[in-house]
Order: C-alpha cells, then structure tokens, then sequence
C-alpha cells in the first residue's frame, strides 16, 4: 500500500490593496492538484494576483492507495 501525506492548497490573492493568505488541509496531494483548476476558476476574477500552490506535510494521512493488480 501506498502512503499519502496531507496537503495544504495555499491560495495567495490581493483585495483592495491588502494581501489574503488562506490555507485548506486535504488528504493527498492528488486531490489538491485536482482542486487547483477549480479554485484557479473561481478566483479568476481578481487576476494576476492570485497564486494557488499545493504544499505536502510529512504526516501521514490516514488514506492508503491500494496498488492495482497486474494485468
């Protein structure tokens, strides 16, 4: 079995002058990676100040990958 390590979607983005940092704990770093398109269409409005980025932790989730059997 394969281990997953939590990750945190770190989303950077300006209001009005005022930079927001906002962090979101997911189990894996598939699932952030996956989130990034959807989170990058909600928050195209404020432009070029945005930036999303996935972050892993070294604590292991408590998800297991169970590998595909060979064919």
């Amino acid at each position: 079995m394969i281990k997953t390590y939590f990750t945190f979607m770190m989303i950077f983005y300006t209001v009005q002058g005022e930079q927001v940092k906002t962090s979101i704990l997911l189990p894996s770093f598939d699932d952030c990676s996956y989130s990034i398109d959807y989170m990058s269409n909600i928050l195209e409005p404020y432009g070029k100040d945005v930036a999303i980025l996935c972050k892993g932790t070294n604590v292991v989730s408590k998800d297991y990958i169970k590998p595909m059997p060979r064919p």
